[in-house]
C-alpha cells in the first residue's frame, strides 16, 4: 500500500499533512530532488525536528483543518495516518482544506486505519478501553502533553469504512484508486513494539524486525477484512 504508487514523475510540488518529524518528506527529497516540498504538523517539537531532517522543505506548525498555504499551491498532497487523530467534527474540514490547496488535476493520497476484522486490536485505544490500566502502566503518554499544548485531547483511534471516507471527502474528486492491506499480524507487531517505544528504543533491532514483518503483511490486500486502507483522489475543476 505504498503512497508512492500514486505519485508520478515529474513531481513539481508536494505537501505532507501531519508530517511529524519529516520521515516521508526526507524520502521525497531524495526521490523528487527538484520538487518544492512542504509539511504541516500540530506537534511543535516534531516540526522542529523535521526542520533538521529536511532543511530544504517549507515546514510549518499548524493543523490539517486550517492549512497555512495558499489556494491551489500543490500538485500532490499526502496525509498518512493522520485523520484518525482528528476530532470527528474536524475531519471533513481537513478534506476540504486539502482540496483547497491542491491545484485542479492535483492528487491527494490518504492512508487511515480501516474498519476491518481486527480493528479492535488497535493498541492506540488502550488508553480509552482500559483507562485505569493505561494510567497504571504508562502514566502520561508521549502524545498527551503534545495534544494538550495544542488544546486537543488524544482521540479514539478511529478505523474508517470506505463509505465514511467517501462522505468525508465530499464532491469535487475523481477517485483514482483504493488499496487495503494488513490483517492481524500488523496490529500484533505494534503491540510487541510498545515496550521498545516506552524504553525509547525505537531503533532496537528486534523492534525493527517487528516493523519489517508488519510492513510485509501490510502489503497484502485482505479486502474488507484489512486493517488499513489507502485512497487516491484527483481534484476536479472547479
Amino acid at each position: 500500500m505504498r503512497v508512492r504508487v500514486y505519485i508520478e514523475d515529474p513531481v513539481t510540488s508536494l505537501l505532507d499533512v501531519g508530517c511529524n518529524i519529516g520521515a516521508w518528506l526526507r524520502d521525497c527529497a531524495q526521490l523528487y530532488p527538484s520538487a518544492r516540498l512542504a509539511g504541516v504538523e500540530i506537534n511543535a517539537a516534531a516540526i522542529e525536528q523535521a526542520k533538521l531532517n529536511v532543511p530544504t522543505a517549507d515546514l510549518r506548525h499548524g493543523s490539517a483543518e486550517r492549512l497555512p498555504f495558499l489556494d491551489e499551491s500543490f500538485q500532490y498532497v499526502t496525509c498518512v495516518e493522520v485523520l484518525e487523530h482528528l476530532p470527528l467534527e474536524l475531519r471533513q474540514a481537513a478534506f476540504q482544506e486539502m482540496r483547497r490547496v491542491l491545484r485542479p488535476g492535483g492528487r491527494l493520497v490518504v492512508t487511515v486505519p480501516h474498519a476491518g476484522w481486527f480493528a479492535w486490536l488497535d493498541s492506540n485505544n488502550v488508553r480509552h478501553q482500559l483507562p485505569n490500566f493505561y494510567q497504571w502502566i504508562v502514566g502520561q503518554g508521549s502524545r498527551d502533553s503534545t495534544y494538550a499544548a495544542a488544546g486537543r485531547a488524544v482521540e479514539w483511534h478511529h478505523h474508517f469504512s470506505l463509505v465514511e471516507l467517501e462522505q468525508l471527502a465530499g464532491s469535487g474528486w475523481r477517485w483514482m484508486g483504493i488499496r487495503r492491506g494488513g490483517l492481524v499480524v500488523y496490529p500484533l507487531m505494534d503491540w510487541l513494539s510498545w515496550p521498545f517505544y516506552r524504553l525509547k528504543q525505537p531503533n532496537n533491532p528486534v523492534r525493527r524486525w517487528f516493523q519489517r514483518v508488519a510492513e510485509w503483511e501490510y502489503g497484502i490486500d485482505f479486502g474488507a477484512a484489512s486493517y488499513g486502507v489507502l485512497i487516491a483522489l484527483e481534484r476536479v475543476s472547479p
